[in-house]
């Protein structure tokens, strides 16, 4: 029989101390006491370490939590999913995302998403800056490591295969580079991120070890797509994702260079809140997003170009 205090339980755990458990699970700080209490006293164990400043678990209450935690949430999901189906999903859902990879792989798969659910009202924001979906209201954040907060869940959504592009004009004035010591030739166009604010590297893959190469050149942007444009205009070479590059390189404006090298994948992950309690639409968007996004795959380019 499972004892219906565990979900209090893993609430405590979840929160840290029992008053911010009993304000989620709208109860007394003292229901919560005695609800551990007899849980404590069902299973002849003692789950936590009580002082007056700090609650800690026992090494028996993290086996417990090890061993129930997310069975306990996920049933709780499916109860909560349950029973908000029988009522049409509604209202309005936040949706942080960077902006070209936003433009280009997530809003194509929202049309089908409002058509089904059409009192779910999308509120959108497009931008690289990487910020803290909690302080900001977000529903849902989509990025890279968009934070450490241990209260957020993060799902694997996608995964984007960077590559090294030159515009042909480029290629036809200044040639292209052929291995990694040629780029130090080349005018590399750098990007800034937005969060540390320091230029990122080009990650390369040569014999199963990692190289990294630091981009030189007289132009740096903090956004993807900029990168794109000043590729277009013959400014230099850029590292970006295949998704962005992929329309240039079929219409032959684009060249890919330094194919032989394998460069390192980024995993795009789906950031929200803790499991329990999640909204219905909430659910409903993220399983809608992985169940339906195709990711680009650079083999398949392959087979429709020239190389270089």
């Amino acid at each position: 029989m499972i004892p219906t205090q565990l979900s209090t339980f893993i609430a405590v755990v979840n929160n840290g101390n029992f008053s911010s458990a009993a304000r989620q699970l709208g109860i007394s700080s003292a229901a919560v006491s005695k609800s551990i209490a007899q849980l404590e006293k069902t299973l002849e164990v003692r789950l936590f370490h009580r002082s007056t400043h700090s609650l800690t678990l026992t090494e028996d209450g993290h086996d417990l939590f090890r061993r129930t935690g997310h069975l306990v949430e996920q049933l709780e999901d499916q109860i909560s999913l349950s029973t908000e189906k029988k009522k049409a999903p509604r209202g309005r859902l936040r949706v942080n995302m960077p902006d070209s990879f936003g433009r280009m792989v997530v809003l194509p798969l929202l049309p089908a998403f409002m058509e089904q659910y059409p009192d779910i009202e999308l509120d959108l924001t497009f931008e690289d800056r990487i910020g803290d979906i909690i302080k900001e209201g977000a529903d849902v954040g989509i990025g890279v490591m968009l934070n450490h907060d241990s209260s957020l869940i993060a799902r694997d959504f996608y995964k984007v295969q960077p590559v090294v592009v030159a515009s042909r004009d480029y290629v036809k004035v200044h040639g292209a580079p052929k291995t990694l010591d040629d780029l130090s030739k080349h005018n590399c166009i750098a990007y800034r991120s937005s969060k540390s604010g320091r230029k990122q590297n080009w990650n390369f893959r040569v014999n199963g070890e990692q190289i990294q190469v630091v981009p030189h050149g007289n132009l740096t942007v903090n956004n993807l797509s900029a990168a794109v444009k000043a590729v277009e205009m013959g400014v230099g070479i850029a590292t970006v994702g295949i998704e962005q590059s992929s329309q240039y390189i079929e219409s032959g404006c684009f060249r890919r260079v330094l194919k032989e090298y394998e460069v390192d994948p980024i995993q795009v992950m789906i950031y929200y809140s803790s499991r329990s309690y999640l909204p219905a639409k909430t659910r409903l968007f993220i399983d809608h997003l992985v169940t339906n996004v195709k990711e680009t795959v650079v083999s398949d380019l392959d087979d429709a170009v020239s190389d270089l």
